[in-house]
């Protein structure tokens, strides 16, 4: 009889509960009101059938495990809406072919022409008496320049003489042998050995007047050496001393500047000696330094400007000549050029900027500055999709560029761009940064 009200427990406990929940229920009710209270109860009926593993079972049995679907691949363009792009500003140019040269910007330096050059020698042993030109010192023709003493000259000059005399000798006798036989007073054959004579001693003078113009003596002195060697010579006149044959004063053969003076009086000097270096005044060379990466670009006979900053003048010119070799030190290679030296301001080691203008290259585009970004290192344009999305969306591929030259307002592209095509210009700076999200986003590796 004690297990009765002990069976009976749970009874209770469940009709108290189902009543405290009626209660809670119609509370609810009253609370919130009897329409948002069904559509509660609706939303906790469906939920409690699509979590529940009968149902989940027997859906699965109808349609099958559920599968996902992949993602598609990221196809590499940037997508912006037309509005979103007015609201960017982004502005969109043609590609256009390169119609104006290269300027490639370069430093030098000038320099005297080594073609122009002259070198004052001696030509033989001697004494320099006296120097009357100084280094730095404009000189026109025929301005003395040393005063020479010299043995050898004189040595010279008396072999002349003396080759000039037998000569004159020679000649007349074959004259007088050829009156002779006219009157048949001589036989032929005297006369054959008189011309013969007079052929080996003319051949003998010419020889030595030749080495005297090598030794540099001029036509009026060398005139002057047989003027008074005639049939009836002066007696006081007629050899002229020693001292005066030995001496030579050399004059200037071109117009110029003395830029080396090495003759000091009273020094001995032989032929091997520079006296003085005269160098032209009407133009000069100009060297200029091209890098390895920009060889490939120059070219004999192209335009090229020279400016000389410090004298606030310019000359146009062409290259003349390109070394074949790369200097060990600025590991550059040496272009020159000349330029004219109208006024004669111009002087040696002058530093100077030239601009080399290279002509343009067939397949060569310009884009403007603004529309090539940098990324990582690397020159890239946004190229615009001709056909578009169809649904007001602009789309922009990425395209690598190699630049041929880079300046403040353009750019000339190698290659990467054709003629005709679309680039963002304005705005290309936003459209690399969704570039770069979208790299992100589709692969989870960083911008390469």
């Amino acid at each position: 009889m004690a297990a009765g009200p002990r069976r009976g427990f749970p009874g209770k406990f469940f009709l108290l509960f189902v009543l405290g929940c009626s209660g809670a229920g119609a509370f609810y009710i009253w609370s919130v009101g009897i329409e948002k209270a069904r559509r509660d109860a609706g939303g906790v009926l469906g939920y409690i059938r699509q979590n529940s593993p009968a149902s989940s079972s027997s859906h699965a049995g109808e349609t099958g495990p559920a599968e996902s679907t992949p993602a598609k691949p990221w196809d590499g363009f940037v997508r912006i809406s037309i509005e979103d792009a007015k609201t960017i500003r982004l502005v969109v140019v043609s590609v256009q072919p390169q119609g104006e040269p290269i300027t490639l910007p370069l430093m030098g330096r000038t320099d005297y022409d080594p073609n122009t050059l002259t070198k004052i020698r001696p030509r033989f042993d001697t004494l320099v008496e006296k120097v009357w030109a100084e280094r730095g010192q404009k000189i026109r023709k025929g301005d003395p320049l040393v005063d020479l003493f010299s043995t050898e000259l004189a040595a010279a000059k008396n072999d002349y003489q003396t080759a000039w005399v037998q000569w004159q000798h020679d000649l007349r006798l074959l004259k007088m042998k050829q009156t002779l036989l006219s009157e048949l007073a001589a036989s032929k054959q005297v006369v054959i050995d008189a011309e013969n004579d007079e052929s080996k001693s003319h051949l003998t003078a010419a020889t030595v007047e030749e080495k005297l113009r090598v030794f540099g003596v001029s036509e009026e002195q060398i005139k002057l050496l047989t003027k008074n060697l005639g049939v009836a010579p002066v007696p006081d006149d007629r050899l002229r001393t020693i001292s005066d044959k030995a001496r030579m004063t050399r004059l200037s053969p071109v117009d110029g500047i003395v830029i080396q003076r090495d003759a000091v009086p009273g020094n001995l000097y032989d032929n091997n000696d520079v006296l003085l270096t005269i160098a032209p005044l009407d133009h000069l060379f100009v060297w200029v330094n091209v890098y390895e990466a920009d060889q490939a670009k120059v070219m004999v006979g192209q335009s090229i400007e020279i400016r000389f900053p410090y004298l606030d003048k310019t000359a146009a010119s062409k290259v003349e000549y390109i070394a074949s070799e790369v200097s060990k030190d600025t590991r550059a290679i040496m272009l020159r050029t000349s330029v004219p030296n109208i006024d004669g301001k111009l002087k040696a080691d002058m530093l100077v900027r030239a601009t080399l203008k290279i002509p343009p290259v067939a397949g060569h585009t310009i884009i403007p500055r603004q529309a090539m970004v940098v990324m990582n290192g690397a020159e890239y344009a946004f190229v615009q999709k001709v056909e578009g999305s169809g649904s007001g969306i602009e789309q922009f591929a990425r395209r690598e560029l190699v630049v041929a030259e880079e300046r403040d307002d353009h750019v000339v592209v190698q290659s990467g761009l054709k003629p005709g095509e679309n680039v963002a210009c304005n705005g290309s700076l936003i459209l690399a940064q969704l570039y770069e999200d979208q790299q992100m986003v589709a692969t989870g590796m960083p911008l390469k």
